[in-house]
């Protein structure tokens, strides 16, 4: 029983043994940690620097991707102006040309003819205008005699008067009675011959006037044969076809011998087409939405796919300021140089235009 008794007493004490050494190693190593260490201090890290920045008004600028397609700069059907047959062709499709430089040559015999015929009445019209001016002359030579006429009938007058003043002074003893007569006469023969020189001057003067008229007719009449030679000589100039400008042919619909005649409407077909290479249009559509927003000048990046994804800088040049009604879209042109010849008419693009609001 008492053997009972105290292993039941070890028993109890056993746990209670167990605590006080876990909380005697809980003190040592407390003791232990609250040593001061030799580590040295760590520096605190510096102060982010801050400045203040004041709310300011700018524009919002973004970006309008949009498809497009690239076309010539000038595109230009070649058609005749005269009805005439196909003598000879010079350029066909992919050649380069220059402005001025003849495309093909028309054969008109009947103008030619024409031509010939108003150029022989300019010859004439030009040799009647001599004639007349021949007779100008003469006319104003006659007037010219006619007035060196009436001085010497005036002087003479002027002469007789005098003389016929002094008889008349002098007394009827000293003159006879007949001389004063035959002076008297003189007289009036010198007066008579002075009317007599008038009148051939204003005979002269008519005369010189009608042969101006004439002349000044025959003057118009050159300048009517020359205007019809004029316009028969562009009209044969019509058969020369010549390149508006510095370009490439796209297009060639004739052969020699051909009847030509100016189109009759849109579905005849040209002779030629020429596109102008030198410089590019790239046409944009924008959406409704940026519509407003796009201003000519605007910068303008366009990528073009099949030269691998290569960028081309530009600006908008021009806007048609109205929506397609179809597609609620706006027509842009970006001008592009195309020195090298790499863009193409008919070419896909894709462009990139800067926007500010």
């Amino acid at each position: 029983m008492m053997a009972q008794q105290t292993r039941s007493r070890r028993l109890g004490t056993f746990p209670f043994f167990r605590i006080g050494m876990f909380a005697w190693a809980m003190i040592g190593m407390g003791l232990v940690g609250c040593k001061k260490t030799s580590s040295p201090p760590v520096e605190a890290p510096p102060l982010p620097a801050v400045s203040v920045v004041y709310p300011a008004y700018a524009p919002l600028e973004w970006t309008v991707r949009q498809p497009g397609s690239i076309e010539a700069f000038e595109e230009t059907p070649i058609v005749p102006k005269i009805a005439g047959y196909v003598q000879k062709w010079n350029v066909d499709i992919g050649d380069r040309v220059k402005k001025g430089e003849v495309l093909a040559q028309l054969w008109v015999p009947d103008l030619v003819a024409d031509l010939n015929q108003k150029t022989v009445e300019v010859q004439q019209a030009r040799q009647t205008l001599a004639v007349a001016e021949s007779h100008l002359a003469s006319a104003a030579a006659a007037v010219a005699e006619a007035q060196a006429g009436l001085m010497r009938a005036r002087a003479n007058l002027a002469f007789w008067q005098k003389h016929f003043q002094r008889i008349c002074k002098l007394d009827n003893s000293v003159i006879d009675q007949q001389v004063k007569e035959e002076t008297r006469n003189q007289l009036q023969a010198a007066e008579a011959g002075v009317k007599e020189a008038e009148a051939k001057v204003a005979r002269a003067e008519a005369d010189r006037q009608e042969s101006e008229a004439i002349r000044n007719k025959d003057r118009v009449d050159v300048a009517v044969a020359e205007a019809a030679r004029d316009k028969m000589q562009t009209l044969v100039n019509y058969a020369t076809l010549t390149a508006p400008f510095d370009g490439v042919v796209t297009q060639r619909n004739l052969n020699t011998g051909d009847f030509v005649q100016p189109p009759a409407g849109p579905a005849t077909a040209p002779l030629y087409v020429l596109h102008r290479r030198d410089v590019v249009r790239v046409f944009v559509d924008v959406p409704e939405s940026d519509a407003v927003w796009i201003k000519d000048g605007a910068a303008a990046r366009v990528r073009v796919p099949i030269l691998q994804d290569r960028e081309f800088e530009g600006k908008i040049r021009r806007l048609s300021y109205s929506l397609k009604r179809q597609t609620r879209t706006l027509r842009a042109e970006i001008d592009l140089p195309n020195p090298d010849d790499l863009l193409r008419s008919g070419m896909y693009a894709y462009a990139t235009i800067q926007v500010e609001r």
